[in-house]
């Protein structure tokens, strides 16, 4: 009965650093990683507290509930309509057969802007088809499938690309003054190059000037160190509600989103020949 005890209070103890170390990705990639453990984490966390323990533990267990969900459940609820831009957003793959629906998708959406991920050679033939509603279009190129791209129905003033792929950006005058839009797709999760391509977007956005709007595939979910070190670069919100948009072997993970300085609701569109679902977001230029 008391090895039991103690394998328990082991677990415990166990699982709050776990907890902990999701917060640390700063510190090194591999704890970015672990924060996508961070909900599921606070949830076990919670269920501990049923258990026998003493004082100290239970309330570092119910402080560590609190700071997992409290960063995370908030994102899963909608946010205040917001109208200034409606951004469509899509990770086409590169070897998607329904470029016809999803174009017809991204016309009925009603989309000021359009931000693409994974534009191949293949499927660039569709940023052509949509030339007539979106006709000023940028794309940076960093391989044969792999290009990231903006379209645009108003003209664009300036463009960036980042150093390797990470983000394609536009600068645009709405009315309101220039502002930037930027399609990000960044690498996978430690041990692939996940901050690395954030580090890279970062360098880009921290030289921008005016209003940003950012939206892709971040291959990691909103909370991650390497989403939140991009967001504070450029003061941004994630639209809300986040949703998984990529299922891996039956596990939903939520890799793409849509940042804005005053946040905005986002809505979800279907595969359409894609292995990620697309995001819709009307979003706010105010912070």
């Amino acid at each position: 009965m008391k090895l039991l005890f103690w394998m328990m209070q082991a677990g415990t103890v166990c699982l709050l650093l776990a907890l902990i170390l999701s917060f640390a990705g700063a510190l090194h990639p591999a704890f970015d990683s672990l924060s996508l453990l961070r909900l599921p984490l606070a949830i076990v966390c919670l269920l501990f507290l049923v258990f026998p323990m003493g004082m100290r533990l239970r309330l570092m267990l119910a402080a560590c509930v609190m700071l997992g969900a409290g960063t995370t459940v908030p994102m899963f609820f909608g946010a205040d309509d917001a109208d200034d831009l409606r951004i469509y957003s899509k990770n086409m793959w590169f070897r998607n057969g329904q470029l016809a629906a999803l174009a017809d998708d991204i016309r009925d959406s009603d989309a000021d802007v359009v931000a693409l991920q994974e534009v191949s050679r293949g499927n660039r033939v569709m940023m052509a088809a949509l030339r007539d509603v979106y006709p000023h279009q940028h794309i940076c190129t960093f391989s044969g499938w792999n290009g990231v791209a903006v379209l645009s129905r108003e003209p664009i003033l300036q463009t960036r690309c980042s150093d390797r792929r990470a983000l394609a950006a536009v600068q645009l005058d709405r009315g309101q003054g220039p502002m930037w839009v930027a399609s990000v797709h960044l690498s996978w999760p430690f041990p692939y190059g996940n901050a690395t391509s954030a580090q890279s977007a970062i360098e880009v956005l921290d030289a921008l000037d005016g209003p940003v709007v950012m939206a892709g595939d971040f291959n990691i979910f909103p909370w991650a160190n390497s989403v939140q070190g991009m967001q504070q670069t450029a003061d941004l919100k994630v639209a809300q509600p986040v949703r998984p948009t990529y299922d891996l072997r039956g596990v939903p993970l939520l890799l793409d989103h849509v940042h804005a300085p005053g946040g905005g609701t986002a809505q979800y569109r279907g595969l359409l020949g894609s292995d990620h679902l697309g995001v819709l977001a009307d979003v706010s230029l105010k912070p």
